[in-house]
């Protein structure tokens, strides 16, 4: 996983209130910021709902994923697919990885060449936010 920001593995992901379960496996995809580029707000919208009607009924929750502290944040949709197809979304929407939870352990995997890493108990990342 070379050629991943090394702040990926640092994310923690935050949600207005807790779905009522998890599934057993899901992955976690946004559309902003392709290959780390800096998009405007607007233009990271588009894409966001060009991503959610890409996924349909795969739509699980929305959440943020961010830095630690808060000051970055993107939008991301947990969805119900296979491994595979994570990556096939996560390339279309030129993403450089994707999160990947199964049975409560979350993994990064690298869009371009599959690899992944793990990052532990997803939970243990899960911030509740205040409403804005």
């Amino acid at each position: 996983m070379q050629c991943v920001n090394p702040d990926y593995f640092k994310t923690v992901f935050l949600l207005s209130k807790l779905p009522e379960f998890w599934p057993f496996e899901f992955a976690i995809i946004t559309a902003c910021n392709p290959m780390d580029k800096k998009l405007s707000e607007a233009e990271n919208s588009n894409r966001q709902q060009m991503l959610l009607d890409r996924i349909g009924n795969k739509f699980f929750f929305q959440l943020d994923g961010c830095s630690l502290d808060h000051t970055h944040r993107e939008q991301s949709f947990a969805l119900t697919c296979s491994r595979k197809e994570a990556l096939e979304i996560g390339n279309e929407f030129g993403q450089r990885a994707v999160f990947y939870v199964t049975n409560g352990n979350l993994e990064l995997m690298d869009c371009k060449n599959g690899s992944k890493k793990g990052m532990g108990n997803f939970i243990k990342r899960v911030c509740l936010s205040e409403p804005e």
